[in-house]
This record gives structure tokens, C-alpha cells and sequence, in this order.
């Protein structure tokens, strides 16, 4: 018996050992990359860098966070941000964002507020964190501009899955209700107030392959870049209004997509309406591509509904056979 009990506490005293030396060697890890983040011009400021959790886990907490990176401008800052790897599964994180934190541009602060922001991480710890799988949740989030608009979300989620035997394609599902737009654009979109106030759904599925996979040089060096999208559908619904996409187009070193996508759009003469209003249409503009798209929808049956093909090549974008100007450069910064 005394033994048995010996072993005992012998095992447990060494299990104790075990997670104090990880948890140690887990925040001079974490200290250290945030030295390497300011010796290459980075600005780092935090309060204290603290591991947790004894004895299932390892809670690593940052207190009074803020990274600025020189390259793309952005400041992220945090009064508290925790990240939990179960003692017996490192490999799985979860990170968990404050009440509110801030991002801020060389042109705009936000500030974000959510009672729930949190993301479950599933990744290799011995391959720089690469990513393998990942889910964020939000719930009751909120967007304040310093340049006056506010927008707003009941509800989302974004699942990021690796596909297996792949290096850096990835499946990726994104799904908002009750998206609220900022009040000025809503109020220039609708100025009639005929529209509900929120989207109440915005969903998104699709497999993107990027340049290379998602690890941690994303934060230390530059974000992976989207070399190809296949999308099978994004849908957004918003009163009379529908609008559905689904396509494939590669994407070259310039962020230029050659591809074609195909629309539905239901109440497409409103939607043009609103995109004057909006200030995205000039009215000729606007008349121009009324007269054409009326054409177009005349060939697909009712003359409110649309059904057209985007095309996507040189750098320009084709409605059908129409060329309606300079295409979007598909970069992440």
C-alpha cells in the first residue's frame, strides 16, 4: 500500500514538474517572438505575459497587448487576449478575444466589441503552428469607426478546414445573420427605408488554394496570397432582394482573377438603383447598364430576374458580352 501511494505521488509530483517546465518554456517562447516581432521594426508594448492553468491545461494571457506592424500600417491592440492548449492535446488552441479591442490604419481606428469572439485552432505545434483547421466564432459584434459609421452582426461563423493532401487549399464557409450595415449607407441605399434594417443572411462556401499554407509567417511575414477560388456559392438575401454567386477564377502574382462567375440577381433594376444612390453608379452609368442588363434579363425569362456570367480577363470584367471596366486585384494585406 505505502507503495502504491509512493508511486502515486511520485507520478503526480512528476506530471507537476512536467507542466511547470512546459509552462515555462512556453512563455519564454512566446517573450521571444515577440522580441524577434520589435528587433525587425515591429512595435510591441504589453503589460505581462502569463501561463496558466494548472493542471489540464495551458492558458497563456496577455495583458495590455498592442502590435504594430511597419508593413501594412495596422495596430492591434487588446487589453487582455488568452490562448488555451489542453495539457494532453497541444495541438488544438483556442483563442479568445476581449469584450473590446481595437484595429487601426493609417486612415481609421475600430473599434470592435462582441460578447462572443473566439476561434478553436487545430494545428501542427512543430511546423510553425500550419494550420489544419479552424473555427471563429462571433456573437453580438459591433464595428465603431473613428470615421462616423457603425455596423453591426447578431450573429457568425468562419470555418477554415485543409484539404487532405494538400499544402495550402483550403475549404472555407462563412455565415453571418442579422448583418446590419452602416446607418449612412444604409440610409443612402434605401433612403425610403422600404428595406429591413439588417441582411438577415450572408453565406459563403468555397475552396481557395493559396500561394502557400497558413502558419505563422502569415503574422511575422506577409499574409498567404489566393492563387485560385472555387466558389460554390454566396448568397445574400435582403427584402426583395437576392443576389447568388458561384464560379472558378485563378488568380496571378498581381492579385488580376481571369475566371468567369456566374449571378443571380432577383429586383436587379433596384439594386442599380441603390448602387446610384450609393455613389458606385454614376445616373449614366447607372442608365447605361440598365439598358443593357434589361437585354439580358429579357433573354432569361422575367424581366426583374437576371441570370449573366461575369467574366474575369486581362485586368477587366465582361457582364455577358459586355465590358463594364477594370476587374479587383485580389490581395490580402
Amino acid at each position: 500500500m505505502k507503495r502504491l501511494l509512493g508511486g502515486l505521488v511520485g507520478g503526480l509530483a512528476l506530471a507537476a514538474a512536467a507542466w511547470v517546465g512546459w509552462a515555462m518554456l512556453t512563455e519564454r517562447t512566446v517573450v521571444a517572438w515577440l522580441d524577434a516581432r520589435e528587433a525587425e521594426g515591429w512595435v510591441v508594448t504589453r503589460e505581462a505575459v502569463s501561463v496558466g492553468g494548472f493542471p489540464t491545461a495551458f492558458v497563456t494571457r496577455f495583458d495590455g497587448l498592442s502590435l504594430a506592424d511597419p508593413a501594412t500600417g495596422l495596430v492591434w491592440s487588446a487589453p487582455v487576449f488568452t490562448v488555451r492548449q489542453a495539457a494532453w492535446d497541444l495541438s488544438r488552441m483556442e483563442a479568445v478575444w476581449p469584450a473590446e479591442h481595437a484595429l487601426a490604419s493609417p486612415f481609421e481606428r475600430l473599434t470592435i466589441r462582441a460578447a462572443e469572439l473566439a476561434a478553436v485552432l487545430d494545428v501542427q505545434p512543430a511546423a510553425q503552428l500550419a494550420l489544419d483547421a479552424s473555427e471563429t466564432r462571433m456573437r453580438d459584434l459591433s464595428v465603431d469607426s473613428t470615421l462616423g459609421w457603425r455596423a453591426h452582426l447578431a450573429a457568425g461563423r468562419i470555418e477554415m478546414l485543409r484539404q487532405e493532401g494538400t499544402e495550402a487549399t483550403y475549404s472555407l464557409r462563412f455565415e453571418a445573420t442579422e448583418l446590419t450595415p452602416p446607418e449612412d449607407v444604409a440610409r443612402a441605399l434605401d433612403p425610403a427605408g422600404v428595406l429591413p434594417a439588417a441582411i438577415p443572411v450572408v453565406r459563403s462556401d468555397a475552396v481557395v488554394t493559396f500561394d502557400r499554407r497558413w502558419d505563422l509567417s502569415a503574422i511575422e511575414v506577409s499574409r498567404p496570397q489566393p492563387v485560385r477560388i472555387e466558389l460554390s456559392e454566396a448568397r445574400a438575401e435582403w427584402g426583395t432582394l437576392m443576389l447568388r454567386m458561384s464560379g472558378t477564377v485563378d488568380v496571378d502574382a498581381e492579385g488580376r482573377p481571369t475566371g468567369e462567375v456566374a449571378i443571380r440577381a432577383e429586383n436587379w433594376p433596384e439594386m442599380l438603383a441603390m448602387a446610384e444612390r450609393g455613389g458606385l453608379l454614376t445616373e449614366t452609368a447607372r442608365r447605361a447598364a440598365e439598358r443593357a442588363l434589361g437585354f439580358l434579363s429579357g433573354l432569361s425569362g422575367r424581366a426583374e430576374d437576371l441570370d449573366v456570367t461575369l467574366r474575369m480577363a486581362d485586368g477587366f470584367l465582361y457582364l455577358g458580352p459586355l465590358p463594364i471596366g477594370e476587374g479587383p486585384r485580389l490581395r490580402l494585406r
